[in-house]
């Protein structure tokens, strides 16, 4: 089953979206900068979320069954307080608003990124994540 690149754009419509997640996988990838680019921000977020509480969600999120919910609260105990108050900052949001913002796309994003109930390649990763962001 290939990634449905159209679903992952009707949820990215929103230029505040848009920015929260640049903003959150370029804080995965350590700013930006190095050899692995935004491909490894989809894995990073999938081990950073896993190895903080959120495993289970996670798991049904990248699985192909029902996807848990998460919250804004649960994200911002698991990524960091630092990490989404950076992202809301460069979004034009408070960091409340940037998490629960955030607590809705994620789930549906991973889900549309794992069809197959496994995590892309890094390069199938790395083509799915620029062209979500026009790169």
């Amino acid at each position: 089953m290939a990634v449905d690149l159209n679903q992952i754009m009707k949820l990215m419509s929103d230029p505040q979206i848009q920015s929260l997640l640049k903003g959150l996988f370029s804080q995965m990838s350590g700013g930006g900068q190095g050899g692995g680019g935004q491909q490894a921000n989809l894995s990073g977020l999938v081990d950073q979320l896993s190895k903080s509480g959120l495993g289970p969600q996670v798991q049904s999120w990248v699985g192909t069954g029902q996807n848990q919910n998460v919250t804004g609260a649960q994200l911002q105990q698991a990524l960091g307080g630092g990490t989404i108050e950076h992202v809301a900052q460069e979004a034009g949001t408070t960091p409340r608003q940037a998490a629960d913002q955030l607590a809705k796309v994620l789930p549906e994003l991973v889900n549309q990124a794992t069809p197959d109930g496994q995590l892309p390649d890094p390069q199938q990763a790395q083509q799915m994540m620029g062209r979500l962001f026009g790169q």
